[in-house]
C-alpha cells in the first residue's frame, strides 16, 4: 500500500473526547464540521436497509463503532429511526459519550439499544459486551483516528464479527495522496466551518487565522489522513471480499466491505 499523505500528529490530546463540553456540544460542531452529514447519515441507513432487504433479515443486529453521544444526529439514532426492528450495540472510546447515549437512546428505545466503552486503537477493544457476530458493522466520523499499527488488524476483526453475509459500512475522513489536491479539498472543508461562522456572525476577520486554529484542532483531535486507496486497500488485506467507495465528498467518503 501507498504510505499515508500526512501521517498522523503524534501530539494528541487524549482526553478531548472525554470533556463535557465536547460532548455536551456534539451536534452543533457537527453542524459546523461535517457538510451534508443528514445525507451521510441517511445514505448508510439506506445501505444498510438495502442489504436488509435482500439478505431478508429480520431483527439486523448491528455495531455502530464510535457511535458518541446518540443525539438525532448520530448514527444509532438513524438507524433506530429508519431500519425497522434492528437493534444496535454503540461502542465509543469516551465513557462520557456513552452515559449520554444511553441516556439520549434507551428511554425511547428500550432493550434495542446498548452500548459500551471500548477503543479501537487497544487489542482488547472486544470486550464481551460486544464481543458478538453482527449482520451490520457500521462507523461515522470514527476510523480516521486508527493507528496506522491497528488499520488491518482492526479492520480484520470487524469482518471477523460479522455473519457470512455481513456487510460493513462506513464514512471516513480522508485525504487525496495528490498534494494540490489535498490542499483544495481541505481550504473547501476549512471554507464550510468559516462560512457557517460567517452566517453566524462568529467568524474571525482573518480567514487565514481561521484556517491556522482549524489546523490546530485538527492535530490537537489526532485525524491520521489516509488517502482513499490506502482504505481501500487496508479493507482487501483484512480479507473483505468486495470493497468500493459509493458516496464522495471532499476529504469524506462512504466505503462499503462485503465479507
Amino acid at each position: 500500500m501507498e504510505e499515508t499523505s500526512n501521517p498522523r500528529n503524534t501530539d494528541v490530546d487524549a482526553d478531548v473526547w472525554r470533556r463535557n463540553e465536547i460532548v455536551a456540544t456534539y451536534d452543533y460542531r457537527q453542524s459546523l464540521l461535517s457538510e451534508k452529514k443528514d445525507e451521510v447519515l441517511a445514505n448508510i441507513c439506506r445501505v444498510v436497509n438495502y442489504f436488509r432487504e435482500i439478505q431478508q433479515i429480520d431483527r439486523p443486529r448491528i455495531l455502530d463503532i464510535g457511535c458518541g453521544p446518540g443525539t438525532p444526529a448520530t448514527l444509532s439514532a438513524c438507524i433506530l429511526d429508519s431500519v425497522p426492528m434492528s437493534i444496535v450495540v454503540g461502542v465509543d472510546s469516551s465513557q462520557q459519550m456513552i452515559q449520554v447515549a444511553k441516556q439520549n437512546l434507551v428511554p425511547s428505545y428500550g432493550e434495542r439499544f446498548d452500548c459500551t466503552p471500548g477503543d479501537f486503537n487497544r487489542e482488547d477493544f472486544w470486550a464481551p459486551e460486544i464481543d458478538h457476530t453482527y449482520d451490520f458493522a457500521v462507523s461515522h466520523a470514527a476510523l480516521h483516528y486508527l493507528t496506522d499499527e491497528r488499520l488491518i488488524p482492526f479492520l480484520s476483526e470487524v469482518r471477523n464479527h460479522l455473519t457470512n453475509k455481513g456487510v460493513f459500512v462506513a464514512c471516513v475522513a480522508n485525504r487525496s495522496s495528490v498534494d494540490e489536491i489535498a490542499k483544495m479539498c481541505h481550504i473547501f472543508r476549512v471554507q464550510f466551518t468559516y462560512n457557517r461562522l460567517q452566517h453566524e456572525g462568529r467568524a474571525p476577520a482573518s480567514f487565514e487565522e481561521f484556517r491556522r486554529s482549524y489546523e490546530d484542532e485538527d492535530s490537537r483531535f489526532g485525524i491520521n489522513w489516509r488517502s482513499t486507496n490506502v482504505l481501500l486497500e487496508a479493507m482487501k488485506a483484512a480479507g473483505f471480499r468486495g470493497v468500493d467507495i459509493v458516496w464522495h465528498l471532499w476529504v469524506r467518503s462512504i466505503i462499503i466491505g462485503l465479507k
